[in-house]
């Protein structure tokens, strides 16, 4: 795998070896490694056919598979990491245009934003019809994604999705209605806009009981 993934250089054979040590071989953990070791410029050259721009000795590998990954996200620029935050929230499989209605970033600079996201090998898409759909390239890259937003921001942002989902698919809205539950309850959607409403709402005049007391006893008095 690793020969696929780097080549057979032999400025690489060190690295090799350091690799296989630290990762033991797995291989979603050696795939991240290689990516996050082009992204930084210690591998030059091409996909099998890299070499290293510095010796191997002064390489730091991350201890954990977790770590590369959040390290990849945090290299990335603000939007596009906004961009991968917010698809993150959506779910691990992403629709186009429910992602497009939550990501508040403009047409062309949202499509530049997808396009360096599944360059960068984060999404991929797997769907065109009935809609466009993206997923995660792997489930860990989903989690560490959505583990990287402050609760507040994520809560903000499920809150958003439900919304959404209300706007987009209004008249086929029971086809979706499990996932606008899970953004519902995760964005206390509800409870959000029950205060909404109540605030909304115009208030009753509270009548005081010793009114209601007087009241009832002018009508006995009548009969």
């Amino acid at each position: 795998m690793l020969d696929a993934l780097i080549g057979n250089d032999a400025s690489v054979a060190p690295l090799k070896r350091l690799l296989i040590e630290r990762t033991e071989g797995n291989p979603l953990f050696l795939e991240e490694s290689v990516r996050a070791l082009v992204e930084t410029a210690d591998l030059v050259g091409e996909p099998g056919a890299y070499r290293l721009a510095q010796a191997a000795g002064t390489i730091q590998v991350p201890p954990t598979v977790q770590t590369i990954l959040a390290s990849r996200i945090d290299r990335l620029s603000a939007e596009h990491k906004r961009l991968l935050q917010a698809a993150s929230v959506v779910g691990k499989d992403v629709a186009l245009p429910l992602l497009e209605t939550i990501a508040d970033i403009p047409g062309d600079a949202f499509r530049e934003g997808l396009a360096q996201l599944q360059a960068a090998e984060f999404i991929y898409e797997t769907q065109l019809f009935p809609e466009i759909e993206y997923t995660f390239k792997h489930a860990l890259t989903h989690e560490v994604a959505y583990g990287s937003l402050l609760a507040e921001r994520r809560r903000a942002l499920h809150a958003t999705i439900a919304d959404a989902i209300e706007q987009l698919y209004g008249p086929q809205l029971t086809e979706h209605v499990e996932i606008l539950a899970h953004h519902a309850v995760r964005g206390l959607w509800r409870t959000r806009r029950c205060v909404t409403c109540a605030r909304r709402r115009p208030r009753q005049r509270r009548v005081p009981p010793i009114a209601r007391r007087s009241s009832s006893s002018r009508l006995r008095w009548k009969t």
